[in-house]
């Protein structure tokens, strides 16, 4: 989730041995995975949770499902949340997991439609302090980048897949919403097969959820998705403003331009005049182009069918994730310390990172190389979403320089369907597509269980969407 500091079932029972197992890897001594099987969302599959260790202290939370299919011969996939910040528990419990929070927070209900039908899905809170994640060391450095964020994922691969080997030789997918860690941690995983030192990962694809991928592009729509009229209506509430959005977006333009020219995606760390230039982008950008249309239009920013409401980030539902995740059995049962407090979003690191000049960095360059890796996009988006907004995800795939460009961008959008019913509009040729997706906002699965569960079905069986 993109965010600007500013149901069927029975209820599942709680119990677990918290019993933990490490386990090492050779060829990263220093790092070790701490882990126990849960039996919470259970869904008659195995699962295990616990903890990706550091030697810097950073301890990554991590959640695993088998599939409720097969298992062994069906295909592994990593889901990351973004925000920066933001705990991929969202996720889990938003639609593509095996179970719900129930609406007291103090138990949940199975989720028919949950993705590990087909996949077996690791959920990880990553960047530390995020999620369930911690770090001991106080004064070791702070993670602010996606390019070093993808580094210590790729380790994690690395031992969980050594220590489950049984999953090694899976279809490896990638999948997320809103932050660009995505295209960074796909390009850490290629970059190391590539020089055969380590475990080859069998990555086919990403999945890219109403993605932060090229601000350039996309920020180019925030004036046509608030101005424009469309089946939610205009969001603004004056001409004037859209007049003096237009003047503040050509401004905002050439300072991600500027960010754009002084950041070599390749080079990590990056060096000041980039942090300077695409802090600068980021600050001016979302508070003439973002913050005054989300002042103006008092509604959720991540679904403007619907009005803001008190919880956290505009979701009552998050109050309910928040309580169950703090619950003393729950942490006991996932092998999460009792004195860790959970928090979705983390502010610190969503401060980190923006400072960095995190926010605006062209991660979008690192697309052309997967797609002429023959590695597949999907870039899907609810068009009720503002912040990530389909205008601008459809935008930036067509804009995208790879060899299959010219084909991909002389296509049409036209109508996909789900179970019989026009669900969305869709563009595809080669590696390449993007999936417009109906009455839908940031957390598409969230409102459309069924319809995604679908796509993503036939996405990671290699049939045409």
């Amino acid at each position: 989730m993109l965010y600007l500091i500013a149901l069927l079932g029975c209820f599942s029972t709680v119990w677990a041995t918290t019993v933990m197992k490490r386990s090492v890897h050779a060829e990263f001594p220093d790092y070790s995975l701490r882990y126990t099987h849960p039996n919470l969302c259970d869904t008659g599959t195995k699962q295990t949770s616990g903890y990706f260790e550091l030697p810097d202290g950073k301890n990554f939370f991590f959640w695993f499902f088998e599939s409720n299919n097969d298992a062994i011969h069906d295909p592994t996939m990593l889901w990351i949340n973004g925000g920066p910040g933001c705990s991929s528990m969202m996720g889990l419990f938003m639609g593509i997991g095996p179970c719900h929070v129930n609406n007291k927070g103090d138990g949940v209900l199975l989720n028919s439609q949950s993705w590990n039908q087909v996949a077996n899905i690791i959920y990880l809170d990553q960047p530390v302090h995020s999620g369930y994640s911690y770090q001991e060391n106080t004064t070791a450095p702070h993670i602010n980048d996606s390019n070093t964020a993808a580094q210590d994922v790729y380790v994690f691969l690395q031992l969980f897949f050594k220590e489950f080997s049984q999953f090694s030789e899976s279809d490896f997918h990638i999948a997320g919403e809103s932050w660009h860690f995505l295209p960074a941690i796909a390009t850490a995983i290629t970059e190391k097969n590539a020089d055969k030192s380590h475990l080859s990962i069998r990555l086919k694809s990403l999945i890219i959820g109403n993605g932060l991928t090229d601000p350039l592009q996309q920020y180019k729509y925030y004036k046509s998705m608030a101005c424009e009229k469309s089946a939610y209506g205009t969001l603004v509430s004056s001409s004037q403003k859209c007049d003096e959005m237009e003047s503040h977006q050509q401004e905002c333009q050439k300072l991600i331009e500027s960010c754009y020219k002084n950041s070599n995606i390749t080079a990590t760390p990056f060096s000041q005049k980039s942090t300077d230039a695409c802090l600068l982008a980021s600050k001016v950008c979302n508070a003439l182009v973002v913050q005054p249309i989300l002042n103006d239009m008092k509604l959720n920013m991540y679904d403007i069918r619907t009005p803001c409401q008190s919880g956290p980030l505009c979701y009552d539902y998050f109050d309910a994730v928040r309580t169950y995740l703090n619950r003393s059995d729950v942490k006991k049962a996932l092998g999460v310390k009792s004195s860790l407090s959970f928090e979705l979003c983390s502010h610190a690191v969503n401060t980190d990172f923006q400072i960095a000049g995190d926010w605006m960095r062209p991660y979008v360059h690192q697309i052309p190389a997967l797609l002429n890796s023959n590695i597949s996009i999907l870039a899907y988006a609810g068009d009720a979403d503002f912040m990530c907004n389909w205008m601008g995800v459809r935008a930036w795939t067509i804009n995208v320089p790879w060899y299959g460009h010219l084909q991909y961008a002389q296509q049409e959008d036209v109508d996909w369907y789900s179970n019989d019913t026009v669900a969305g509009t869709i563009r595809s040729s080669g590696s390449l597509t993007f999936l417009r997706l109906f009455h839908a906002g940031h957390m598409a699965p969230y409102d459309q269980p069924q319809v995604t569960l679908d796509m993503f079905s036939r996405w990671i069986s290699g049939k045409i969407l």
